[in-house]
């Protein structure tokens, strides 16, 4: 007579799975549409002369961070004009500086800095601010930090 084996299998995460679906299906859907009021939006593709400068709130933000936080047009975006660059990967620090000539050429109302936790998106800041000072403006900057996660810190 052959034994019987019984196998106990304890699963925990198709039980977490379970009640995680139960509660995303309760979850209201949210449906905003986009606030985008420019293109081009990447800086080195950016008219420093383009009328929608003229008397702007600008959002100036790491090429990621839109992907990084969910609702990045509606808390950051919305009234404003955009630019995206990313200082790791363009390596044009120096023409960066230049390109916002829109300092001097336009009259910039706010400036808004949306930048990802990691080492490399501080350069935003550093390239906002010699331009700022090249073009001898004082505008107030505000700094957004977005974690990897996806949060506001």
């Amino acid at each position: 007579m052959k034994k019987k084996h019984h196998w106990h299998v304890d699963v925990p995460v198709q039980r977490q799975d379970i009640e995680r679906n139960r509660l995303k299906s309760q979850e209201k859907v949210h449906i905003f549409s986009a606030e985008l009021k420019n293109w081009p939006v990447q800086l080195q593709l950016l008219n420093p002369n383009a009328p929608y400068f003229k008397n702007t709130d600008l959002l100036i933000s790491a090429d990621c961070a839109p992907s990084a936080y969910a609702n990045f047009h509606q808390r950051f975006l919305k009234d404003k004009v955009l630019i995206i660059l990313c200082p790791k990967l363009d390596k044009l620090i120096d023409q960066y500086v230049d390109k916002l000539t829109i300092f001097t050429k336009q009259d910039i109302k706010s400036i808004s800095i949306v930048h990802i936790e990691v080492p490399c998106c501080s350069g935003i800041e550093v390239i906002v601010r010699r331009a700022l000072k090249k073009a001898q403006k004082n505008i107030i900057v505000k700094n957004y930090t977005i974690s990897i996660g996806g949060k506001v810190i």
